[in-house]
């Protein structure tokens, strides 16, 4: 077999993002493209059938991988007066949107909530959460305690 019939290229597979900050933004991007996927279940009055993998021991003693459905929350909720917010979360908390620490949009009805969640995928891919997001990596960092013994790697 020789390499004169095959068609060849520079090709290569798409990988995370290596830096914190586009961790941070490709994670709050899914959470939001997540929410979009719930919101139009949610519109179309099914459940939301989202799973995550995980590793399980089978009959045999085996370790295999596995998809373990996964209950979603939802972003949105409506106020006494019947008007629909969305938060933007990263991690369980809340991610503040300003300086002022607001942390939920006001949307007006849920018709408008896919062109407001369109809107923060968009400010989110741009990098206008970015200086947020490292706020909130920061804060969550806080809630892990590190082991006796271990390093800090440089």
């Amino acid at each position: 077999m020789s390499l004169k019939g095959l068609k060849l290229g520079k090709a290569a597979p798409v990988s995370a993002p290596a830096d914190a900050k586009g961790r941070a933004r490709a994670k709050v991007v899914a959470h939001l493209e997540q929410q979009k996927q719930l919101l139009t279940a949610h519109l179309e009055g099914r459940a939301l059938e989202a799973t995550r993998p995980v590793y399980r021991t089978n009959d045999a003693g085996e370790r295999v991988r596995v998809m373990q459905p996964v209950h979603v929350r939802r972003d949105w909720f409506e106020d006494s007066a019947g008007t629909v917010h969305f938060m933007v979360r990263y991690g369980a908390k809340p991610l503040p949107l300003d300086k002022a620490g607001s942390t939920s949009v006001e949307v007006g009805s849920l018709d408008q909530l896919p062109g407001v969640i369109g809107a923060l995928i968009a400010a989110a891919r741009a990098g206008e959460l970015d200086a947020q997001l490292a706020i909130a990596a920061q804060e969550r960092s806080k809630a892990f305690k590190r082991r006796a013994g271990a390093t800090k790697a440089a």
